[in-house]
């Protein structure tokens, strides 16, 4: 296909821009600044379109660093020719890609065409807008290229349509996708979230469980308290018997020296009766023995002979009488003695147990009893707080196990994502391999061209190109800047050869030779001038060293 001519309204710096194109080798040699590249970035759009980018740097949205400095409509036309027939493309652009505009004209009939659609780029290059990026387009500012599943599908030359464009990279993406909805970084995935939740559960369930041991706890000793009060209980209950059966023995005893008592004062009275009884007969017996001393007496003056034995018989019988009373108030007084003792040996028994101790003992049963109804009630009270705050165990590990489930699913899930992607690319790549060999012939024909060393150099089948020295291989990135804007032109160039074997398009060059020295800008050239037989090529430059 050929440019034939474009003309610019409004875009970047360019302003009714017209420029009509030849065959072969078109050279724009301008001073910087003049807009080269916004007019290589106009053809590119007039194709392309804007990529829908809302980053807000300028040097990442061109849709912004292109918008026109002085104003007015955005966008212009492009008229090609390709299978025979001529096109012109309008385009018109607008702060917005929705507020974008695309027509397709038919030269031949001047009439609105629907031969292709604003996706034209892709539908005619077979190419996505990246793969054109990385090919045709050559500018010295991205010389590098990075192969993608449109390089790698036209490569293989797998396309039947533009539907082909970006599939297996496309499943591959998809893939990768619903893998990080499992497993995001952040442990924020379904997976991530799922085994968090079965952590929390099992966390629940142990609070549980151990919710359940408390209850059992508190529930044995509640039982225990009750055990413990029933036995303080029955102690007091048997002191209680013990105080009633002292009580008891204290009202027989009081009773009894009671009745002590009054038997005392009977026999007192009884003694006292006895004493004056006796008391009289005793003075009857002194007034007789006196009676009769005194009458032995006086019998005895007046019988002489018989004084002396009635004085002694009186002495006697007054004596007799002395001893009778002794003898009396002796046994009287035994008998008192006897009752009294009697009473002593009674009250003087010994209570095995006090009274007071015992009460005493009751008192402290009594604090005790109180003590354990109050720790019974707030263990029960702790009970029915725990009872009403508990999940049931069984319930929790029911929907842990069907969490545990869930889980496994989507991990089986996810392992068969992720060997499906490993094998995607693993097939992928070896699909792509097929076209690694035409690429670096190509490669190692334009390097030979260019450069008159020897660079032993490899190329793998993502277009990553390294350098042998030593023995040992290299990244690119390890040589001068020059020698990696060699190798990207050759590989570029190589690049177009593979894509394009018949309808062959046309090559943009943007400076692309500026970091190379004298010698190879000289071979470059006439490399360009040999590309110009077979391909239009428009090669913006801004020196007429590069010229």
């Amino acid at each position: 296909m050929n440019l034939r001519k474009c003309y610019i309204e409004n875009f970047g710096k360019l302003h009714e821009f017209e420029y009509e194109f030849k065959e072969g080798l078109n050279i724009i040699n301008e001073a910087n600044g003049w807009g080269k590249s916004t007019f290589a970035v106009f053809i590119k759009a007039m194709f392309y379109g804007f990529d829908t980018s809302n980053k807000r740097a300028v040097s990442e949205n061109e849709r912004k660093k292109y918008y026109p400095w002085q104003g007015g409509k955005f966008g212009g036309n492009l008229e090609f020719e390709i299978n025979g027939k001529i096109y012109e493309i309008e385009r018109f652009f607008g702060i917005k890609d929705k507020e974008d505009t695309f027509k397709l004209y038919d030269k031949t009939t001047n009439q609105e065409s629907n031969d292709y659609s604003q996706n034209i780029g892709e539908e005619i290059f077979k190419i996505d807008r990246q793969a054109y990026e990385r090919s045709t387009y050559i500018s010295g500012q991205s010389i590098a290229i990075e192969i993608n599943d449109s390089l790698s599908a036209k490569l293989s030359n797998i396309l039947e349509n533009e539907n082909d464009i970006n599939s297996s990279e496309e499943a591959i993406n998809n893939i990768i996708s619903v893998m990080k909805e499992y497993k995001k970084t952040g442990n924020k995935g379904k997976i991530n979230k799922l085994e968090d939740e079965i952590y929390n559960k099992k966390r629940e369930l142990e609070y549980a469980q151990k919710n359940e041991e408390l209850i059992n706890q508190r529930s044995k000793k509640v039982e225990d308290i009750k055990l413990q009060i029933k036995r303080y209980e029955q102690e007091k209950s048997k002191n209680q018997e013990k105080i009633n059966k002292i009580s008891e023995n204290e009202n027989i005893k009081l009773k009894r020296q009671l009745e002590i008592l009054s038997e005392r004062l009977e026999a007192q009275k009884k003694i006292e009766k006895m004493q004056e009884e006796n008391k009289k007969h005793r003075n009857i017996k002194i007034v007789i023995s006196v009676i009769t001393m005194i009458s032995g007496i006086l019998l005895g003056i007046t019988v002489s002979k018989y004084l002396y034995p009635i004085i002694i018989l009186g002495v006697i019988l007054l004596i007799i009488g002395i001893i009778s009373y002794k003898k009396t108030e002796d046994k009287y007084y035994k008998k008192i003695q006897k009752i009294n003792s009697n009473n002593d040996i009674e009250t003087q028994e010994t209570i095995t147990e006090n009274k007071e101790d015992i009460i005493k003992q009751n008192s402290i049963i009594d604090k005790e009893i109180s003590n354990l109804i109050n720790q019974k009630s707030y263990d029960e009270n702790e009970i029915n707080r725990l009872v009403n705050t508990q999940t049931f165990t069984d319930e929790i590990e029911t929907e842990i196990e069907s969490l545990e489930q869930n889980l496994d699913e989507m991990k089986h899930k996810y392992d068969i994502l992720d060997k499906t992607q490993k094998y995607l690319s693993q097939a992928k790549e070896k699909f792509s391999s097929h076209y690694l060999r035409g690429m670096t012939e190509g490669f190692e024909r334009y390097l030979n061209l260019i450069s008159n060393e020897n660079l032993d150099t490899n190329i793998d089948i993502k277009l990553n190109v390294k350098v042998q020295e030593y023995g040992e291989k290299k990244e690119i990135d390890y040589l001068s800047t020059g020698y990696k804007d060699l190798i990207g032109i050759c590989i570029r160039l190589a690049l177009i050869e593979a894509l394009f074997e018949k309808e062959k398009p046309f090559i943009i060059l943007d400076d692309p030779f500026i970091n190379l020295d004298k010698e190879k800008i000289e071979k470059a050239k006439q490399i360009v001038k040999q590309l110009s037989e077979r391909y239009q090529i428009i090669y913006f430059v801004c020196h007429e060293s590069r010229k």
